[in-house]
């Protein structure tokens, strides 16, 4: 049932990310370079982007908390096979994710923050 669960956030995820094109969530850019557009952004756009991040990071802190679950599920035997390294591995790449995209949106809020004095 956790599996489902955790298929379902990774497409809700996805969908989020696919539907943020032009100009929204990118992970593969750099601190300099969001904080270069940053610099260029209205205010609207800034909250547009807080926003988009924002709810991006929740989805993604949603499945590190099912991926966490299903851990913690797993048998003291099953910790030591490659279940638990999979979703090791996973939790990995997602909490590398989650850091990305907080920086990115620390970015965003401190220039919204100077756009509003």
């Amino acid at each position: 049932m956790m599996r489902v669960y955790t298929g379902l956030i990774a497409l809700i995820v996805a969908a989020l990310l696919a539907g943020c094109g032009g100009g929204g969530v990118d992970e593969a850019k750099s601190v300099e370079q969001v904080t270069a557009e940053a610099s260029e952004m209205g205010q609207a756009k800034l909250q547009k982007m807080v926003d988009q991040y924002e709810t991006v990071i929740a989805g993604k802190k949603t499945e590190l908390e099912a991926l966490t679950a299903q851990l913690k599920e797993l048998s003291i035997s099953e910790l030591m096979g490659e279940k638990a390294k999979s979703l090791k591995a996973e939790m990995g790449d997602l909490t590398t994710s989650l850091n990305t995209l907080k920086d990115h949106l620390a970015v965003y809020v401190k220039q919204l923050e100077a756009s509003a004095e």
